[in-house]
């Protein structure tokens, strides 16, 4: 019979073999890195994403137009610019001024969308996109047109006051040049001269600041 005094025996308490055990607060470390890392990670594809977007998706729009006719179109746009800057008094303040400015704008922007129509693109789609576009230049020149003949007729009349009036679709809440732009924007960046802002299509009493036109 064993001893009743004789002690316990001892045991060794386990060893962690190496294991370390994390703290609350190293845990919580941990998990911050990880979330920034991942964050980080979407950040990256997201951005890669929009590269191959703008890349290759938008250049494959149906009615992205094939290069000669695209650079004819920008050359176009770019000679309309240089003939705009010429136009002396680019912020005609007395309604006769204003009257001349827009008439002579005019007649640079109609030479240039007959120009357009000398563009012969090699897909039916782009044909018909770039002479929808054309019609909607034409409609805001003759919008323009309207506003100046307003004017002039009413000049005798000080006190009444003439509105330009931006074209729009049927239907259609917004003006006509944010369609206008799109087609820019579907040919970017090989006719970006011809955006509306670069021609000052909507502008017909401020002052006329072109888009800068492209090196030749």
């Amino acid at each position: 019979m064993a001893d009743e005094d004789e002690p316990a025996p001892a045991f060794e308490a386990p060893h962690p073999n190496g294991a370390v055990h994390a703290s609350g607060t190293t845990h919580a470390r941990r998990v911050r890195r990880r979330l920034i890392l991942a964050g980080a990670i979407v950040f990256i594809a997201v951005w890669i994403f929009a590269i191959v977007w703008s890349v290759t998706v938008t250049t494959k729009s149906p009615e992205r137009l094939d290069g000669s006719a695209a650079d004819a179109v920008n050359a176009a746009c770019v000679t309309a610019q240089h003939q705009l800057n010429a136009i002396p008094n680019s912020y005609p303040i007395q309604g006769a001024d204003r009257v001349a400015r827009v008439r002579a704008e005019n007649v640079v922007l109609r030479a240039m969308i007959n120009q357009f129509g000398a563009v012969d693109p090699q897909r039916r789609t782009p044909t018909n996109a770039l002479r929808g576009w054309t019609d909607d230049w034409s409609r805001m020149i003759g919008a323009r047109a309207t506003y100046a003949d307003q004017l002039e007729a009413g000049k005798s009349d000080p006190t009444k006051k003439v509105k330009f009036v931006l074209p729009s679709d049927a239907g259609a809440l917004e003006p006509i040049t944010n369609k206008m732009d799109d087609f820019v924007r579907e040919n970017h960046p090989n006719i970006d001269a011809c955006f509306t802002n670069a021609l000052q299509a909507d502008v017909v009493e401020g002052p006329r600041v072109y888009g800068k036109p492209d090196p030749q």
